[in-house]
């Protein structure tokens, strides 16, 4: 990736930092780096050779070039998420005898650092976990609403703009939930999976393309926060060019602070005392009272069923709900349907995300009992039954209420499986791509701007603003079991998008038989807002495949009269809003396991063994 010299920017290693890489160190980072790039093997193999194949294939070549999937095989576990040297460092921790929950934790712990604008423990994170024993547990790292955060304070800065900064930062919740599943169902020590991202904070990444897009898109934001564009923008105001190193040697310092001292020193001890300062010389919420009260919970997961798969999915404050309310929509329709290429399939698509939507932003029940409501089978069929396939259905025939629109748009899926049978899928956010767009000066990692999801004028709804309280999310990590056994992990980024984007891919594997690369990559009708100012409602269409432009005129003429129609080739940042569905299947007769990455946002899979 590197042509000719590269720079390297951000918080340099400090003296101390030099100083603290002893000869022992410094040969467990190249013993590291070694095993990294062999994990990176299959990945560039299974690419190349897979894809030559399959474009000889019907469907798939109708594809254009940037939703082409590439595909890892191996018999030995497999990582996919959104970076190459955050899926090497789980791949590692698989390859040293580390369990998939301890390769999801280095995993997300290195999205931190090599994929900063989604991640990091400045956030909140669900983890979906499978034990081999066939338990399953759900983690919930909400960020939580701060003591002191002031609705009528907030409504005046949404009134002058976006809610973004130190006021939009609620109580991080990342740190507690992977330190928690790590103690609680791993076998690696904190130290250990937090090494890969320390050296990846302290020796630099590359981003790719669509981190690069992001960057571009918030450099606004990032210029008005100082400290993070130092980082992320040349000379606090340009671009750096695609072979620039990304380093921070402040986070590097930051992990080794946690690494040494536990997760304790972010909530209660130094640390805590620095964001709270930062927080008080800046106007923000946080306290350090806030900070120790912060603990991980642990969830039953909420379960459901699709044409005879067995669905374990995260429950309220994640999006698992809405993802089987959608999905027993679609159920109620012969699976011929879905199977085929046609205009209903299409406009069945539309109608069930957007039925989904209007529940999820107008829920009738309080949040907490939400799940139960939504997600019965019998719930599904009753929704199914109002969808007419001569015309879209008008707005007061889904509901009276009026939907309440809310916002968790930076995140990343990480999905892990072992060879012993652990499965893990996880997804992470710092709310906004770059979140607040601030960070405490030495620290090294950008705060959420979760607080921004939230209403600020009516103490009825159930969004309104409280200490306290946690996000309602549609983040919905899902493991999908066939015959009993894991066959399949993944989840989306994409806001409000998730759901119906995770609903696309497993029709086309449920419905259609499509195998995973193809179900990842198969161009995606789905329905959403048209942004955080606008928030009137679209369908969303990648003109691709069965999707073409006489069929999105037809929609169009059925009543969908509002289309944001994606063409290609594509600006990477306009990609994004159609999800990023990292996953991986355990084929039921082969025991393979098949990673792929979403080509949206260029996810990859790796392998911990040699490509099979």
């Amino acid at each position: 990736m590197i042509a000719g010299p590269t720079t390297r920017v951000g918080r340099r290693p400090t003296g101390l930092l030099r100083h603290s890489l002893t000869r022992p160190a410094l040969a467990g980072v190249a013993a590291l780096a070694l095993l990294m790039f062999a994990c990176a093997a299959p990945l560039a193999s299974r690419a190349t050779n897979r894809g030559r194949a399959r474009t000889q294939e019907g469907g798939y070549v109708r594809f254009p070039e940037q939703l082409r999937a590439a595909e890892v095989r191996s018999h030995d576990g497999m990582v996919v998420c959104g970076s190459p040297e955050a899926a090497q460092a789980g791949a590692a921790i698989l390859a040293a005898g580390g369990n998939a929950v301890d390769a999801a934790v280095a995993t997300a712990f290195a999205l931190g650092s090599s994929e900063p604008v989604t991640s990091g423990i400045g956030g909140q994170i669900f983890i979906l976990i499978y034990l081999k024993d066939g338990r399953s547990v759900a983690v919930d790292g909400s960020c939580v609403v701060p003591m002191l955060a002031n609705p009528a304070e907030l409504q005046a800065v949404r009134n002058a703009g976006d809610v973004r900064g130190y006021k939009s930062v609620a109580v991080p919740g990342t740190l507690a939930a992977l330190a928690y599943a790590l103690e609680r169902y791993g076998t690696k020590s904190l130290a250990e999976v937090l090494a890969p991202a320390i050296d990846i904070a302290e020796f630099g990444f590359h981003m790719n393309t669509t981190e690069l897009a992001n960057v571009e898109t918030y450099a606004p934001k990032l210029r008005r926060g100082g400290y993070l564009a130092d980082t992320f923008l040349k000379d606090f105001t340009g671009y750096w060019p695609p072979d620039h190193v990304f380093c921070s040697g402040d986070l590097a310092a930051t992990l080794r602070r946690i690494a040494r001292l536990g997760p304790g020193e972010f909530y209660r001890g130094r640390i805590a005392d620095e964001i709270e300062a930062d927080m008080v010389r800046n106007g923000g919420y946080v306290r350090k009272a806030d900070l120790v009260q912060v603990r991980a919970i642990e969830r039953p997961p909420l379960r459901g069923s699709y044409r005879g798969l067995d669905i374990i999915t995260f429950p309220y404050p994640g999006g698992g709900g809405s993802l089987l309310e959608m999905l027993n929509i679609l159920e109620s329709f012969p699976p011929e349907l879905l199977r085929g290429e046609s205009l209903d399939r299409l406009h069945l698509l539309l109608e069930a995300g957007r039925i989904t939507l209007h529940d999820l932003m107008a829920p009738t029940v309080p949040l907490p009992l939400r799940d139960r409501d939504v997600s019965q089978k019998s719930r599904g069929a009753e929704r199914a039954r109002l969808i007419r396939f001569d015309r879209a259905l008008r707005d007061r025939e889904i509901g009276a209420a009026e939907p309440e629109p809310f916002f968790v748009i930076g995140t990343t899926q990480v999905s892990v499986a072992d060879r012993a049978g652990n499965v893990v899928a996880l997804t992470q956010t710092v709310g906004a791509s770059l979140g607040a767009g601030v960070a405490t000066p030495g620290l090294g990692f950008a705060y959420n701007d979760n607080l921004d999801a939230f209403n600020y004028t009516d103490p009825r709804s159930p969004f309104f603003l409280a200490p306290g309280k946690v996000p309602m999310t549609t983040l919905a990590p899902t493991i999908v079991l066939k015959n009993g056994k894991p066959f399949l992990a993944f989840g989306s980024a994409g806001s409000e998008r998730i759901v119906p984007s995770m609903a696309v891919v497993l029709s086309a594997i449920a419905d259609r038989g499509d195998d995973l690369r193809q179900a990842v990559a198969t161009p995606r009708i789905i329905w959403g807002f048209a942004g955080v100012a606008d928030t009137s409602e679209q369908g969303y269409l990648e003109l691709a495949g069965e999707i073409t432009p006489g069929r999105a005129a037809a929609l169009e003429k059925q009543g969908f009269t509002r289309m944001y129609e994606q063409g290609f080739p594509a600006r990477w940042i306009d990609l994004m809003v159609f999800g990023g569905t990292n996953a991986l299947l355990i084929d039921p007769d082969t025991r393979t396991f098949v990673g792929v990455g979403d080509p949206r946002r260029q996810g990859v899979a790796v392998a911990p063994g040699p490509p099979e």
